[in-house]
């Protein structure tokens, strides 16, 4: 079996974060820094640059997952959505028009204008990873 030197891990490595990396820009959409608000039936969202009240993760660790898993918001707070992992993800509430798309280390703020109830999100690039979390407003 080949021995792995220094140089080979190393050539590895950037081969990997290439990969990941042109797979993340292939998943992602092109996002303004601000989105204006979208109406829909249930409610609507509008999404900017900047940071609220309240804080929901994405990727911690590098992991495909929401940090909380379950956020509790009283309808029309705005919360913040941190990418604090390595490739673009989604806070995506389903059936609803609440999207925003995060690359690497960018937040955006989420204004939350839902009826009171529960409502699933997800990142849609992980979903099927098990990427999905819980929405409720109160």
């Amino acid at each position: 079996m080949p021995e792995f030197t220094n140089v080979h891990r190393g050539m590895l490595l950037v081969t990997l974060f290439l990969v990941v990396g042109v797979a993340g820009t292939a998943c992602s959409k092109s996002s303004s820094t601000t989105s204006p608000a979208v109406a829909s039936p249930a409610g609507s969202a509008q999404v900017s640059a900047g940071g609220g009240g309240v804080t929901l993760e994405q990727g911690l660790g590098d992991a495909l997952v929401f940090t909380p898993t379950k956020l509790t918001v009283k309808q029309g707070d705005t919360i913040t959505v941190s990418n604090v992992g390595t490739m673009p993800h989604t806070f995506t509430v389903t059936d609803q028009s609440i999207r925003a798309v995060n690359t690497p280390g960018q937040s955006k703020q989420v204004k939350i204008d839902l009826a009171p109830g529960t409502y699933a999100f997800v990142c849609t690039y992980h979903a099927a990873s098990g990427m999905t979390g819980t929405l409720v407003v109160k």
